[in-house]
Order: C-alpha cells, then structure tokens, then sequence
C-alpha cells in the first residue's frame, strides 16, 4: 500500500469557533447562492444591481476548504485529483486502480460543511504542490472517472510526445473531456425553448437580460446544439486534461481563474491558450468520467448557480480579457 500523508487544512470561515464568527453580506449572500431552494438562489441574483455588483461578489467570496493528501508513487507523472472524499469510492478508486503507481495529490474539498468550495482554487493548489516533485507532466482529472487504458499505457503515450509540448489532449472518449465547447449567441430559438420550460429558466432569462449576458457556452450534443447559433468552437480539457511542468511553471499564479465558481474554468483557459503561444499534443490514451457522480447531476438549481460563470465570461470579454477575434471554426485538431 502506498504512503499516504496528510499534508495541510485550510479551514472555511464558516466552521470557525462561535467567539471568532463573523457573518457578512458575502456569507449571507453566498448561502443563498449554495441553497438546494430554487427561490433563495432566485433571491440570491435579486440582490445584485449589475454584473459588475456580482462579480465584485465572486471576487471577494473566500475559497473554502482544502485537504491534501499526498500518495507516493512515479513523481515524473504526477497526477492532481480535486475530491470530495478522500476516503470515497472515486478517490480509492483512482488510488488503486486508474492511477496506480504514480504520484497522486488529492485536494479534498466540498465536503457537507464546506460552504466555499471553489475547484479552480483546489486545482491550483494541487498543481503547485505538484511541482514540488520535478515532474515532467502534470495530470489533473476529476476523481469520477472510469479506467479504459493503463497507466502503461498513458506512460508509453506521454515518452512519444514532445518536450516542448505544452498541453496534451487525449482521445476523446467521454462527453466531457478532450471535448468541445460551442461559444454562441443568446438565440430566439433558445429564448423560447426556455419560456416554457419553467419558472427558473424564465427567471434566468431574466437574470441574463439583467447581467448583460451576450454569449453563452452551448452544448455540442444532439438535441441541445440545435438551440444555438455558433460563434467559436474550442476544444477543452475539461474532467481530464495533461499539462508540462514548463508550462505550469510559467503559469505560477494558477492556471485557472479562481472567480469562477465551479463551473467554465476551463473553457476560459482553453481560450486563452488559443492567444498564446502554447503547443499542442494528442495521445492514443482513453479514460472515461462519470458525469456528476461527485458534485451531482445538472439539476435545475445547480444549472441556476452557473449563470455566476456566463457573467463573468461575458465581463471578460468585454474587457477584452478573452478575445473574440478568432475564426468561427477555430478548434485544435489532430490526426489521431
């Protein structure tokens, strides 16, 4: 069995002793916005005069908790796992099976008291405590995934990749990974599809009139494409990406923008490298995720929480943080 060490806990303002507690309008605001209530999530963008008063919030809004543990193994393939339960199925799971042998940093967060949860955070945690080892590529997966090849196999693919290579795809062979995101424009079709859907997605519609929201990742999968006029198309790391540690060396402040919440962290980036000067690599390696089997499924009231996240990508692009100066069919492409 592997070593497993404890390695740090950082301690959500939420669950700090009664004399210490302090409770302020972001904490107010932000249990409305964590709610499984439909209505206090609706209260919750009611208190917000624009996107610029809402992001202001996500800005300010703390990051939570952060438990790591460390599994000793292959530093040169060292892998970063985001998990709500280090001890649960997904975690072991990816201990003994997926990734055994290599080194493992699991970032355990979003657990029953954690009410700050912020993934981007834990993933930038869990690479940087990665770089400690000297590897050679970074791996950061969700822990919901499903074993297809071996870690011979992903090790064999990785020794025919370039050095210079700055981000892996692999094969794309889940819904949410190595995949792609359909940057698009709000539509009539849409508009009316989601009139009659019900009461949150008439409120959101609302809400994306009200927060200036011009664009919106669209899904790339039948039937839900139909509903969108598409913009850009960018393929994306999502449940399962690889990264050089040249790369994230020259990224030390985080590969992932921390003020999304839970949500487009990695369409941002995938934008992002597209107007840098990153390279691209494609490997015969295949993994499967579990789609919502740590944090959920696409409920109505989660769908509701990311509309956080379209307000901040629109506020990027406006700022010209994310430029929209690409082709309409602008997406890496392999011959894999």
């Amino acid at each position: 069995m592997n070593e497993v060490k404890l390695m740090s806990r950082l301690r959500c303002p939420l669950i700090l002793d009664s004399k210490d507690f302090s409770y302020s309008l972001v904490d107010y605001r932000n249990s409305r916005f964590t709610s499984q209530n439909p209505d206090k999530i609706i209260d919750f963008y009611d208190s917000f005069k624009n996107r610029d008063d809402l992001i202001e919030w996500m800005k300010e809004r703390p990051k939570g908790v952060a438990n790591i543990y460390e599994v000793d193994g292959d530093n040169e393939i060292t892998v970063v796992v985001p998990t709500a339960d280090f001890n649960g199925k997904y975690a072991k799971e990816c201990r003994e099976n997926i990734f055994k042998g290599l080194r493992m940093i699991f970032v355990e967060s979003g657990g029953r008291e954690d009410f700050y949860f912020n993934f981007a955070h834990n993933c930038n945690i869990g690479v940087k405590k990665a770089l400690e080892y000297e590897p050679e590529w970074i791996v950061v997966s969700n822990d919901d995934m499903q074993l297809v090849d071996s870690v011979e196999d992903l090790k064999n693919a990785l020794l025919k990749i370039d050095k210079m290579v700055d981000v892996i795809f692999c094969l794309p062979t889940a819904k949410y990974h190595s995949t792609y995101a359909i940057i698009s424009n709000r539509t009539a079709r849409r508009n009316t599809f989601l009139t009659f859907s019900g009461k949150l997605d008439r409120k959101r519609l609302e809400l994306e009139k009200k927060f200036s929201v011009q664009y919106i990742v669209g899904s790339n999968l039948f039937p839900y494409r139909l509903f969108y006029s598409r913009r850009y198309k960018l393929r994306y790391t999502g449940s399962f990406g690889i990264f050089s540690a040249s790369f994230v060396m020259a990224h030390l402040d985080g590969i992932f923008d921390e003020t999304y919440i839970n949500g487009a962290e990695d369409i941002d980036l995938s934008w992002r490298l597209i107007h840098s000067d990153a390279t691209y690599g494609f490997i015969n390696y295949r993994i499967k995720d579990i789609i919502g089997g740590t944090i959920g499924s696409y409920s109505s009231t989660r769908k509701m929480r990311g509309l956080v996240n379209d307000c901040y990508l629109n506020h990027k692009i406006e700022k010209g943080e994310l430029k929209l100066n690409l082709s309409s069919t602008h997406y890496i492409t392999t011959d894999l």
